[in-house]
């Protein structure tokens, strides 16, 4: 229970030093900059002490998996961070992620949604519409990039759900070859693919910037307070969290782990409160808690 908690926590963390990596590097290049950092930490003890659980056949599941959840997925949240702030975007990208591994689960792999899960997700959505409102934060407001950033966090969690649910396969295609793999061997192979797409979105900013002959704009904080950012969007998610989640799930049946870990958009307004003045407003609150009640509901029915 200690560790789903913990796993909780830290991708809640992880949101809040994402934004700030976003604002101090800009969302695309802090994005590559987090995503190589994670692939040299967790490549490091992939390859010292997990070496037999590489497959080649898993890998390319891995892979694709990572194309659309670490690549595709991340650099839409990424994008969503500064434009609606880290509470709104973990909101909208972990409540939607469930709904959209369902939808392509029933339409790839046939899995029948029952009625409970199709209740639960309606559930969802209705929170996450009474969410989307940014009065709390007068900042959000103001910006008129707010529909764009809606977006890009719908698109953030198909990334997620996606991507969780080729990662599943992956595992599949892994036990069948008997190949005993784990979630920090999982999360290298991932981040692998999400390089990639990373690297083509940052190669894209820079010839814009080129032929624009506009220079990007950041913030002026230190180079230490950047690092700072940096080193704690890398830790809290990819690389701690993901391997706290993995200890989470060798202790606890994995719906209840999974429905713990879907509290984090309730953890992280308080942070996003104090970090970014983002003040949710009483529907704000309502609608998340009505939100991720649809996420532990679908969680608990899968488990």
């Amino acid at each position: 229970m200690f560790a789903s908690l913990l796993t909780a926590f830290l991708f809640a963390s992880s949101a809040i030093y994402g934004r700030k990596t976003a604002i101090c590097f800009g969302s695309i290049p802090g994005n590559f900059y987090r995503l190589v950092l994670a692939a040299i930490f967790l490549g490091g003890i992939t390859l010292i002490f997990y070496h037999p659980t590489l497959s080649p056949t898993a890998f390319v599941w891995f892979f694709i998996s990572g194309l659309i959840g670490f690549g595709i997925g991340d650099v839409a949240l990424y994008l969503a961070y500064p434009r609606i702030g880290s509470r709104l975007t973990i909101l909208i990208t972990f409540c939607l992620a469930p709904v959209w591994g369902a939808a392509v689960e029933f339409l790839w792999l046939n899995t029948t949604i029952t009625l409970q899960e199709a209740g639960a997700s309606v559930i969802v959505l209705v929170g996450v519409c009474l969410a989307l409102r940014p009065q709390g934060n007068p900042n959000l407001a103001r910006s008129v990039g707010f529909a764009v950033g809606i977006l890009f966090g719908v698109v953030a969690g198909f990334g997620q759900g996606v991507g969780a649910v080729i990662s599943r396969n992956a595992e599949h295609v892994a036990l069948a070859a008997s190949i005993d793999t784990n979630g920090i061997s999982a999360a290298f192979q991932r981040v692998l693919g999400g390089i990639g797409v990373s690297a083509i979105a940052f190669l894209v900013v820079i010839l814009r910037r080129r032929l624009s002959r506009h220079r990007l704009q950041t913030s002026s904080a230190s180079n230490l307070q950047k690092a700072h950012w940096l080193l704690g969007a890398t830790l809290m998610g990819p690389v701690i969290g993901v391997s706290c989640f993995q200890w989470a799930l060798q202790d606890t049946p994995s719906a209840l782990v999974l429905a713990i870990v879907a509290t984090s958009p309730i953890l992280v307004m308080p942070m996003s409160w104090i970090a970014e003045n983002d003040r949710p407003t009483f529907q704000g609150v309502a609608g998340a808690f009505l939100a991720v009640g649809g996420v532990v509901w679908i969680c608990l029915i899968r488990g």
